[in-house]
């Protein structure tokens, strides 16, 4: 190998360990999911109320209908890939991170080659997955940074995600258990709606993604909060 040729390879081996360092020094968030049923938006004593027999089923938006500035509804659990192996486990219980990625690519960009699982296969061969504890929060950072994204860590202040919103800049939200989960999850929140409430995509539950929120709740249970637009 010419001596270009090697310094060439050495410098790219050089970036992927420097990625990778990233990655397992940045929080890990993960999320669990019942790919079984469609979890209640309520939780009583740590666990999920059995879904109501009125509870919409578990259907993402089809391919054909994602488009740049049209959020798509997609589902960790839902069953076309709710079985995928991610990080260690079933897709269904791990994959929160990379479908909020892929539903705020879409939007974004308009592109239509990351879905949920090749997003999932993205995060696992640039080091974000993590075994059986869910994705880095260095995907939403340096990931989307890879994907031509932009973004931006936020205070948890309803205001300032307000703005951001209305800005067309789409939030995803690490929440801490309580509301949204029992033990970590990545949401989007995509707009602002009509009621003075925010617009939540939850991977994990078609009953919280069918209703809005108050922006002082999400800011009261989230770890941390991104930003996004295209770079």
């Amino acid at each position: 190998m010419r001596g270009a040729d090697k310094k060439g390879v050495s410098r790219g081996r050089r970036a992927v360990v420097a990625l990778l360092a990233l990655a397992l020094l940045a929080p890990v968030t993960a999320c669990s999911g019942d790919a079984g049923r469609t979890p209640d938006p309520v939780e009583q004593d740590g666990q999920l109320l059995p879904a109501t027999a009125d509870e919409p089923a578990v259907t993402s938006t089809p391919k054909d209908q994602w488009a740049k500035g049209e959020m798509p509804y997609l589902y960790q659990i839902d069953p076309q890939w709710s079985e995928t192996e991610y990080g260690g486990g079933r897709f269904a219980k791990q994959g929160c991170g990379p479908t909020a990625l892929s539903m705020v690519y879409i939007y974004l960009t308009g592109e239509t080659d990351l879905d949920p699982v090749q997003m999932a296969e993205f995060s696992t061969e640039s080091g974000y997955a993590t075994d059986e504890q869910g994705t880095s929060w260095a995907l939403m950072s340096e990931g989307a940074a890879q994907l031509g994204l932009y973004s931006e860590t936020l205070p948890a202040v309803p205001s300032t995600l307000q703005a951001s919103l209305e800005a067309g800049h789409p939030l995803i939200c690490v929440m801490a258990p309580g509301t949204f989960t029992e033990v970590g999850h990545y949401i989007v929140v995509e707009r602002m709606a009509s009621d003075g409430k925010a617009v939540v995509h939850d991977s994990n539950s078609v009953g919280r993604s069918m209703r809005t929120w108050d922006l002082e709740l999400i800011c009261a249970e989230a770890e941390n909060i991104w930003s996004f637009s295209a770079a």
